[in-house]
């Protein structure tokens, strides 16, 4: 059973990846798992049925339709006590074929995205006294990266985001940051997957999903841990 008093969790892109790690983990855990999709209906629901929780639709860069899709998860499932931003994509550009569309569009998905998450369970956490909020960065944001700066600079300013509410927040409410290094989806490009790469992992491997969803629930339920930035890596960033 959850450790928050609540038990209930919402996952932001919880139809694959991580996110449906986390979904999944989260309901080993004890908590009612709401998972949040934005286009991969099907997905979604096979996640949501296999962890005994509800699919719920919203782009997380739509204000309106995150706050309805919190409204809509209090009222079903009950009060929210882990929030989890996960959504977010990934691409390789170059900073002269950034177009004002494309950085737009990531500072939307991932910043505003954590933003509009956390602006729609705050006040409910706030006024029963607890909560936890987990925002999934990237150990890219750490060290940056020659080919995606927009996208550094969106992960990048979800440390600055919740360090900063951990401070406005506490102490009904703790704000931690999981930082993933080089993990096993979709996302992760083919030159990661190779030995020339993972064999300057001191760990020598890449991660997996579940790995990162054990980070994820450990640092949402550390009742003495808040503005954390944990980054599970291998070894990649040593700090």
């Amino acid at each position: 059973m959850s450790q928050t008093g609540d038990s209930v969790a919402v996952v932001t892109g919880a139809s694959s990846g991580i996110g449906r790690a986390t979904a999944e983990r989260l309901a080993g855990a004890g908590y009612r798992v709401a998972v949040n999709y934005a286009r991969n209906e099907r997905a979604a629901k096979a996640v949501a049925a296999s962890v005994a929780g509800r699919a719920y639709a919203a782009d997380v860069a739509d204000a309106r339709a995150v706050a309805d899709m919190v409204d809509r998860i209090e009222r079903e499932l009950g009060p929210i006590g882990v929030a989890v931003s996960n959504a977010g994509f990934y691409e390789e550009v170059l900073i002269d074929d950034i177009d004002d569309d494309r950085w737009s569009r990531m500072l939307r998905v991932h910043l505003g995205g954590a933003f509009h998450l956390t602006r729609a369970v705050v006040p409910a956490m706030r006024s029963r006294g607890a909560g936890s909020i987990v925002l999934v960065a990237s150990e890219l944001a750490l060290i940056g990266s020659p080919r995606a700066s927009h996208y550094v600079a969106a992960k990048s300013a979800l440390i600055g985001f919740g360090r900063s509410l951990a401070r406005e927040l506490a102490p009904q409410i703790r704000v931690n940051i999981v930082a993933p290094g080089p993990v096993d989806t979709p996302l992760l490009p083919d030159r990661d997957r190779a030995a020339a790469y993972t064999s300057t992992v001191p760990l020598r491997r890449i991660g997996h999903p579940p790995e990162i969803a054990e980070a994820i629930l450990h640092i949402a339920t550390a009742t003495f841990t808040t503005g954390a930035v944990y980054s599970p890596n291998g070894g990649v960033v040593i700090q």
